[in-house]
């Protein structure tokens, strides 16, 4: 395992901006709330999509020795379902017992919570994504990456 290529993942993730580091903070706040949600379906299945997501983007990051645009993917694929599974839970009987401001106001409130912050995430990642596609693969903290206003710039990867 090369550490150095370690450290460039978190020279990189240091040099995100400001306010993309409060979301993710806040994003992560809400996904890992699901612990107190264990007793359904929904808290079981948001802190199990940690576990691919994390792996994905531990396992993308390593490879392009920072953070790239593409590691969208990484939330892309485990959290669409969980957001078609949330939003199933707040307007269905499809998929189980419909959740009810009335019934269960914590796990409703929580539950309305994680739709908007996937969909805010998910569109975030998505539009990163196409961005990769068409040419934007540079890694944040990079004087590329600078130049093009996506980070800070890291005076460990210039």
């Amino acid at each position: 395992m090369d550490w150095n290529r370690w450290k460039r993942v978190g020279y990189s993730w240091l040099a995100m901006k400001t306010w993309v580091k409060l979301w993710l903070f806040g994003l992560n706040a809400v996904l890992f709330s699901s612990m107190f949600f264990m007793d359904d379906p929904l808290g079981q299945y948001t802190l199990l999509s940690l576990v691919p997501t994390l792996v994905l983007i531990l396992f993308m990051a390593y490879r392009y020795g920072g953070l790239v645009r593409l590691l969208g993917m990484g939330h892309l694929i485990p959290w669409i379902p969980l957001l078609l599974y949330a939003e199933l839970r707040l307007s269905t009987t499809w998929v189980g017992e419909k959740l009810s401001w009335v019934d269960s106001p914590l796990l409703y409130g929580w539950t309305v919570t994680l739709v908007l912050c996937l969909a805010i995430c998910l569109a975030f990642d998505a539009y990163d994504v196409v961005r990769w596609y068409r040419g934007e693969r540079y890694v944040l903290g990079t004087k590329a990456a600078f130049s093009n206003g996506a980070s800070k710039l890291s005076k460990h990867l210039s």
